[in-house]
């Protein structure tokens, strides 16, 4: 128990781990809708989905063609 002492009052908090807490009804995130973006943030998140696509592609050329997929050089 951790207890915080002030001039006026002493407040106690109870620490509870996580394994031994009660468990609680999870919210579904379905009621929330879409989530608020800025202009920049929803281009700056296209970017990086586009970036990441393109690494994958990269990445999975480079295995194809250590495979031998596309001859010898």
């Amino acid at each position: 128990m951790i207890a915080l002492k002030n001039d006026r009052h002493i407040e106690e908090f109870v620490v509870i781990h996580p394994l031994y807490d009660e468990p609680e009804q999870k919210m579904s995130g379905v009621e929330l809708g879409r989530m608020p973006m800025s202009k920049p943030v929803r281009v700056s998140l296209l970017l990086l989905r586009g970036y990441l696509i393109l690494m994958f592609m990269l990445l999975g050329f480079h295995i194809l063609d250590l495979a031998g997929a596309f001859g010898h050089h």
